[in-house]
Parts: structure tokens; sequence; C-alpha cells
């Protein structure tokens, strides 16, 4: 009985693994005693923001973590039932998920922190990550700090030309004026 449970946990261990391969970045959380109705929220949540909760122990995890060589910089992070949030494409969202969940019951979960882009995030980190605004919102603002310019350069070029335009048709009524008047009449002259 005791090969089938170790099989049972290489075979954890490697799913685990295959899934941090997949997706390298990771928030930590410590799980306490969740209902199952609490937990089954949080993951579709989670799901919905394309982010998988995988609730494991710790020496399972610390295994699943060894072949992707952090370093043991991830260790500390690690402590009893751990919850590691694997999210897919938006780090924000899922942040912003985990610890609004994680406020919301303070008794049973709690952030610990992460791994994101090759460097460990404590918690603090990890708040700040989810304070930021939305992916789409921060493009947006981006795209306003690079357009404003070229839309006051635009915006001056166009006033020139309109300016020049003016000058222009001003000095053609002023020349059409005086071409319009008679010429002095010619002097003779004593010959």
């Amino acid at each position: 009985m005791a090969q089938v449970g170790r099989m049972v946990k290489e075979v954890m261990v490697r799913e685990l693994t295959e899934a941090l391969k997949e997706r390298p970045n990771f928030f930590v959380a410590a799980v306490g005693p969740l209902p199952a109705a609490e937990t089954d929220t949080l993951r579709k949540r989670l799901r919905g923001a394309n982010a998988t909760l995988l609730v494991v122990k710790r020496r399972l995890g610390l295994r699943g973590l060894s072949a992707l060589k952090l370093n043991g910089q991830t260790s500390e992070l690690f402590a009893g039932s751990v919850g590691l949030i694997l999210p897919q494409d938006d780090l924000v969202q899922a942040a912003k998920l985990l610890v609004d969940f994680a406020n919301a019951h303070e008794a049973h979960i709690t952030v610990r922190g992460g791994w994101v882009e090759g460097q460990v995030f404590d918690r603090k980190h990890l708040e700040e990550l989810a304070a930021l605004p939305p992916k789409p919102q921060l493009l947006a603002q981006l795209v306003w700090t690079i357009e404003s310019p070229m839309a006051d350069v635009i915006f001056t070029v166009e006033r020139l030309i309109g300016d020049l335009a003016w000058m222009l048709e001003q000095a053609a009524t002023t020349r059409s004026a005086a071409s319009t008047q008679e010429p002095p009449a010619a002097t003779p002259t004593a010959a």
C-alpha cells in the first residue's frame, strides 16, 4: 500500500512540474481550513481570469518547484498546505482576484508571495501588482501618452497651414484690388 501512495505522490509532483513549466509565473497563498464552497468560488473566479488554483502540501510543492531550478528562493513561501495560483496571461487580474479573495477570507487564506518574471515577490509586492490598473487601461494610458504629443504637433502644423493659406488669400485679395485700380495717367514727355 505504501508503494501506491508513493506512486500517487510521484505522479502529482510530475503533473505539478509540468504545470509550472507551462506557466512559469505563480503566486503562493497559505490555505487553512477553507470550506469547499469557498474554494470552488475562488477556482471559478480564477478560471475566469485564465488562472488555475492547485492546493498542495509543502513537500510536494517544493519537489515540483525543484525541477524549475529556482535556487531555493521560493522555499520560504511554502509552509503547511499552500495554494499555487498559476496565471496564464494576465498576472494583474489573477493577483487582484487572489488579494481580494484573501482580504475577504482572512481567517482561511493568506497571500504569501510568488514568482513573477524570474523574481521572488513577497506579499507587499504582490499587493502592489494587484493594485495596478487592468491591462486594457494600461494600454489605453500608453497610447494616450504616445498620441498626445503627436496630436499637438499635428494641431500646430494644421494651424500653420491655415495661417499660411489665410495670408496667401489676403495677399491675392490685395493684389487683385491693386490691379483693378486705374493706372495713373501717363504724362506726355517733351521730345
